[in-house]
């Protein structure tokens, strides 16, 4: 049909009026998780990845090389939203399991809350995974006006459902705000085209609305469920990727593929609707990729789960017109909790006090290299059972206590069954027009799936357990109970735990004092230290003549440190090849002093066992709110 040329020109010239309008407003933010992606998982590490469209907004924007996050998926999501360490609100040990009875404290507010109070209208769009047994917990009651997603870790992506363990039913999870969505437009339909969907639909209410004057600046929340496992993707992303003899890497490779179309849909959309000169991308993984599920973080050490480098330096991004400067990488030190902070300075609200305690502002170093790093020191997580600890200064990274046995290098699995044919792949994918025929969201007639038959659950807690239960039979086996004689054979430890302690008001003292004896008496296991002389050196074991302290702290939790200490320079180690602990004793008992500074504060961690109250049989069916106590921590 033909159109008037006043229309057409009427369509020109409208989103350039709304952009110039915008751009007097307040910024706008949108805020991008990817789940699970890896180091080696994009195009601007790994040519054989298949990301065009995330590697065009890094490089116009600003990439952020130093860049961490926690090892897994819940932690990183209460860093971003707190602006603190996870071991100040109790949620240092793991990710929120669909069946236990947790979430983060209700009593810490977070991200939406405080862009509300900026005038800000707030959305949230995808994984949630911030527990959802209580209906505080959920989105709707933490500051989000509207929320289009799911409560759950991981899901089918198209039947949006999970069974969580033998014993319960297959649970749905799909919800507008706090009611159950079901129906033709999103069962069996992708996920991933209905987050997408759901942004271009915010996107144009907004507008709408600023069209009649009702508009505010917008803050959306875009947690994909990209790329954690399931295997499930649409087939038209395998013909990006090359085919490999290694099917979880080539299924995890296109949905890579698939990931970064749907960010660049967003995007496109952020442009027709004339935001995008007015608004602050920022991306960001949640966790290093975990490597039995397909993904790859080589050449760095460990994978997800784990507080070596694989595990928790992060592909990460900023992309703005806003930006003073644009096209480099920035090499700041840099971790999740910062984003609270940085978000709002960059909306002009500096001196809006938040939950942000050890979040610092990195806005003006990110818009403007010539600023001086704000930041010098990360906490890559500190737990008490199984005792773990990892903490870097400068170029100093420490890594103390236990260890899994995914403290290796783990080698892209990537061998290509036709060379020929993977040439061609890679010629033909940058030709391609990724333009949809139709933006209805794909249903299960387009999904290729690839059945792991791993159990994330027990991947991650049954070797945390193994490990606590390990740590406890070798504290046994070394107490000592002479008072004297352990204090001549801890040496230095003991100078900084004293020094440490010094820290302590005489108040708080004497009532951790109290709960230290109180806590022998009833439920602490009795301790000990490193190995006796002689000892066979245990995995995860000190292997050196040490003897454990137990450290009373101020909400307290009896931290009893144990396992040997390591030593990287990753200036020049990134890949953490070389312990250098043995040559660098004062570097290394200088992070010891600091970690132990970092245990004052640590909450206990809150992880109930599961319970069968949230059995989906329970409640018709779904995974829902309604079976346990709020949690709330001292604040």
């Amino acid at each position: 049909m033909h159109r008037p040329a006043w229309r057409l020109l009427l369509a020109s010239v409208l989103p350039v009026i709304a952009s110039q309008q915008h751009k007097n407003s307040p910024p706008n933010v949108l805020f991008i998780v990817a789940d699970d992606l890896g180091w080696n998982d994009v195009s601007w590490h790994n040519q054989n990845i298949h990301s065009p469209a995330m590697e065009e907004l890094a490089a116009d924007g600003v990439l952020l090389d130093q860049y961490y996050v926690q090892p897994t998926c819940s932690p990183s999501r209460v860093a971003f939203m707190t602006g603190r360490y996870p071991y100040r609100v109790g949620r240092q040990h793991m990710y929120i399991k669909p069946l236990m009875p947790a979430g983060l404290a209700a009593n810490v507010n977070i991200m939406p809350q405080y862009f509300q109070q900026a005038g800000y209208t707030t959305h949230a769009i995808g994984k949630w995974h911030l527990g959802f047994c209580h209906q505080n917990y959920t989105p709707t009651y933490r500051g989000f006006d509207t929320f289009y997603g799911f409560y759950l870790g991981s899901q089918d992506f198209y039947t949006h459902t999970k069974r969580q363990d033998v014993n319960s039913l297959l649970g749905y999870d799909f919800r507008v705000n706090e009611k159950i969505l079901k129906g033709a437009e999103v069962e069996g339909k992708y996920s991933t085209d209905l987050f997408v969907n759901r942004a271009k639909a915010i996107f144009e209410e907004q507008k709408r609305k600023d069209a009649q004057g009702k508009g505010k600046p917008w803050f959306t929340y875009l947690s994909f469920q990209s790329v954690h496992e399931p295997l499930q993707v649409p087939h038209s992303y395998k013909k990006n990727v090359c085919r490999y003899k290694d099917q979880p890497r080539y299924f995890y490779s296109a949905m890579v593929s698939s990931l970064d179309h749907a960010v660049d849909r967003v995007v496109k959309s952020l442009k027709e609707t004339g935001y995008y000169d007015n608004t602050i991308i920022v991306f960001t993984t949640d966790n290093g990729g975990a490597v039995k599920m397909g993904g790859n973080n080589m050449p760095l050490r460990g994978t997800k789960g784990t507080l070596f480098e694989g595990g928790t330096r992060g592909i990460g991004f900023v992309h703005s017109p806003l930006l003073q400067k644009t096209g480099y990488t920035n090499l700041n030190l840099m971790h999740a909790v910062d984003w609270l902070p940085t978000l709002m300075s960059a909306i002009g609200k500096n001196n809006l006090a938040t939950s942000a305690l050890d979040g610092v502002n990195q806005w003006q170093a990110i818009s403007n290299p010539s600023v001086a790093a704000p930041r010098n020191e990360i906490v890559y997580n500190i737990k008490e059972r199984p005792f773990m600890a990892a903490i870097r200064m400068g170029d100093y990274k420490m890594i103390w206590g236990s260890r899994t046995v995914k403290n290796i290098w783990f080698p892209a699995k990537e061998e290509v069954l036709n060379t020929a044919l993977c040439d061609q792949v890679k010629k033909t994918r940058t030709q391609a027009n990724r333009t949809l025929i139709s933006n209805a969201p794909r249903g299960m007639e387009t999904m290729d799936v690839l059945n792991l038959n791993v159990d994330e659950d027990k991947e991650y807690e049954d070797e945390y357990d193994n490990l606590a239960r390990m740590q406890e039979i070798d504290l046994e086996e070394q107490e000592y109970d002479n008072q004297t004689e352990l204090d001549e054979d801890l040496g230095e430890d003991l100078d900084i735990v004293q020094s440490v302690m010094s820290l302590f008001e005489s108040e708080k003292s004497t009532r951790m004092a109290r709960s230290t004896r109180e806590g022998r008496g009833k439920n602490n296991k009795k301790g000990g230290g490193g190995k006796k002389k002689g000892d066979k050196k245990k995995k995860g074991g000190s292997g050196k003549n040490k003897k454990n302290i137990p450290l009373p702290n101020n909400y307290g939790v009896i931290i009893k440190t144990w396992g040997q200490k390591m030593l990287f320079n990753l200036q020049e180690d990134p890949e953490e090849r070389v312990d250098i602990s043995a040559d660098n004793p004062d570097i290394l008992e200088k992070l010891k002093a600091r970690a132990v500074e970092h245990f004052l504060n640590l909450q206990p961690q809150f992880t109930p066992d599961d319970t069968q109250k949230g059995n989906p049989l329970h409640w018709g069916g779904y995974w829902g709110p309604g079976w346990c106590d709020l949690h709330t921590v001292q604040d």
